[in-house]
């Protein structure tokens, strides 16, 4: 075991200024082209970074445990646990667009280097690294879905001071989601009085963007739903509105009055309603109506209301449409 540690440890030193920062896509060689080879041949490049970062990679801070930390036995304080989820999922989404935007100019520059047959060794170093990037925005993608779940699971529960049912915990506990706001930064020098800047204002929606420019508007909370659903200056009567069937979840409404809505529209609102909801299984069905066709009855809760009008039913595959709901991220406006 020690023979084989200090054989990748020579190959790592010696070679790192290359092996630091291949060009890696999925399904492509790392080096192409004859020349690229031959330097590769000569240097004996068998190893690469992510092997032997593994090996000394420390454990120490693992071990640290933080005395305050929650377990699905604690109490919760559910209002500031229900802000914080919010604001790391607006977080996640901003970090989303952010690391869109670097890969695709990293894929721009390795389509460039790749298509060069007089691209340097120097070059080379300097390519960013394509899967790891990938693979980061791969896991911000899954903490989104799992922040989604969370904002979902705890929509309905009542109280100030709440012990979770045990996987809800769970999931906070593993998305590292505490009950209170981070700790407020230090108060810079104040500034002279300038003109008075109007202050931005909250929607009770989040914006996405189909393919086609559609705006698809997707309720926060429960009372979030009730005006979305309910006030005109959210919806129009002839808008299109749309929920999970059978279970709690976020009001879905499409910005359009056509009579024919696009198909390609109903599936990307339709998986947005399915995702939004309580509903397990592979397989969600949602109902979609007319927008005046949706009424408040007196004395309901918050989000709940009855549909008057005809309802129309689409299924909704989530193995399927997790292609179509990664794209819908890409859009997502919140305010």
């Amino acid at each position: 075991m020690l023979g084989s540690l200090a054989i990748v440890v020579r190959s790592a030193s010696a070679f790192s200024t290359i092996a630091r920062n291949p060009i890696c896509r999925r399904g492509r060689p790392a080096f192409p082209g004859r020349r690229l080879q031959q330097a590769m041949k000569q240097q004996s490049i068998y190893t690469n970074q992510r092997s032997f970062t593994g090996i000394f990679m420390s454990s120490d801070d693992d071990g640290d445990s933080d005395s305050d930390s929650k377990t699905v036995e604690s109490t919760w304080n559910l209002g500031g646990l229900k802000k914080e989820v919010s604001r790391l999922t607006v977080r996640c989404h901003k970090k989303i667009g952010k690391a869109n935007t670097r890969l695709e100019k990293a894929n721009a520059e390795v389509e460039r280097l790749t298509g060069d047959p007089n691209v340097s060794l120097e070059e080379l170093d300097k390519c960013p690294n394509v899967g790891e990037m990938e693979q980061d925005l791969d896991n911000l993608r899954e903490r989104l879905t799992q922040l989604n779940q969370l904002e979902v699971s705890i929509q309905d529960i009542k109280g100030k001071k709440v012990v979770l049912p045990e996987h809800i915990a769970q999931l906070a506990i593993d998305l590292d989601v505490r009950d209170e706001g981070p700790a407020p930064k230090a108060r810079p020098p104040k500034k002279e009085k300038g003109p008075r800047v109007m202050n931005s204002f909250r929607l009770p929606y989040r914006r996405y963007y189909t393919d086609n420019k559609t705006e698809i508007r997707v309720g926060k909370q429960a009372e979030d739903n009730d005006e979305l659903s309910c006030s005109p200056e959210h919806r129009e009567g002839a808008n299109w509105w749309m929920h999970a069937s059978g279970c709690p979840g976020s009001h879905v409404v499409i910005r359009i009055t056509d009579q024919n809505v696009d198909e390609e529209v109903v599936k990307d609102a339709a998986a947005l309603a399915a995702r939004q909801s309580k509903c397990t299984g592979n397989t969600i069905k949602v109902s979609m109506t007319r927008a005046r066709d949706v009424k408040k009855p007196p004395g309901a809760k918050a989000g709940l209301v009855q549909l008057t009008g005809s309802v129309r039913t689409i299924a909704v595959n989530m193995k399927e449409a997790q292609v179509r709901l990664n794209r819908l991220d890409k859009t997502c406006l919140v305010n």
